[in-house]
């Protein structure tokens, strides 16, 4: 995911970091939600179709080309997003600093940074979504080497529970087509 504003970014990824959120991703994690919070912010652009998506189910989000270190809505209630992976580090601590509640979709390894540790220790408002399968980001075009999860803060999930496994999902991936 580019950051927005990507003519001239504030911030240094890499053009490997441009992919769309795939749809079984938004799929379970929109289950897992206790509900659909109303002020929903996905500021990770790519090329702006996850808005188009969502709202087929619904789903109205904040998604614009803008710079997600310079810029930040008037209004919102969470931040949720597959961010570029190359700097997700600055990425958490941006979130962790708004005081909002986010969910992002990160590597799987990601768990395993000393930042992690540093920034959410012990907190019982952190919790893993780890999905059934690992994600295509390329629609098919080569296969990821990495599984993904929902790495979320403070967000309003069905359960308390800490690390939350992906069950049987009925798929909207028709829907969304």
């Amino acid at each position: 995911m580019i950051m927005g504003d990507n003519r001239k970014p504030n911030f240094a990824c890499t053009r490997n970091d441009d992919y769309n959120t795939p749809i079984c991703a938004w799929e379970f994690l929109l289950s897992e939600l206790a509900c659909v919070p109303s002020h929903i912010w996905a500021p990770f652009f790519c090329d702006g179709s996850i808005k188009t998506k969502l709202k087929r189910i619904d789903i109205d989000i904040i998604h614009e080309d803008r710079d997600f270190f310079t810029w930040e809505p008037e209004q919102y209630d969470v931040i949720i997003d597959n961010c570029p992976f190359s700097i997700k580090k600055q990425i958490l601590r941006k979130c962790v600093d708004l005081q909002k509640p986010f969910a992002l979709l990160l590597p799987i390894d990601t768990l395993e940074r000393k930042y992690i540790a540093d920034m959410f220790g012990e907190d019982n408002k952190f919790q893993v979504l780890i999905p059934k399968r690992r994600y295509n980001f390329c629609d098919n075009k080569k296969s990821i080497p990495f599984k993904s999860v929902w790495i979320c803060y403070d967000m309003k999930l069905r359960s308390s529970l800490q690390l939350i496994y992906e069950k049987n999902l009925q798929r909207l991936e028709k829907i969304f087509q």
